[in-house]
């Protein structure tokens, strides 16, 4: 059964809003390299309550090595802009 919609604002969302079936985009700050991650394998991974937004500085790029990425989760949250 899908996930009812809900709007959760990004400044305030944590991984537990994140809908099971989206893809979060990470787009390293150095390179520009974008990897799509999938929000189920996010919730095994990081602990529900974290923010979403802070998850940027956990993540290294695979292209270039470089720490820390910018993170939309505009899909995953419902945003379909």
């Amino acid at each position: 059964m899908p996930e009812p919609p809900h709007m959760i604002p990004l400044y305030v969302a944590r991984v537990a809003d994140l809908r099971i079936n989206g893809l979060v985009a990470a787009r390293c700050q150095s390179c520009g390299h974008v990897a799509e991650l999938s929000v189920a394998r996010l919730r095994e991974k990081l602990r529900r309550d974290a923010f979403v937004r802070h998850l940027g500085a956990q993540f290294r790029c695979t292209a270039c090595g470089h720490k820390g990425a910018e993170i939309d989760a505009r899909r995953a949250l419902g945003y379909y802009g």
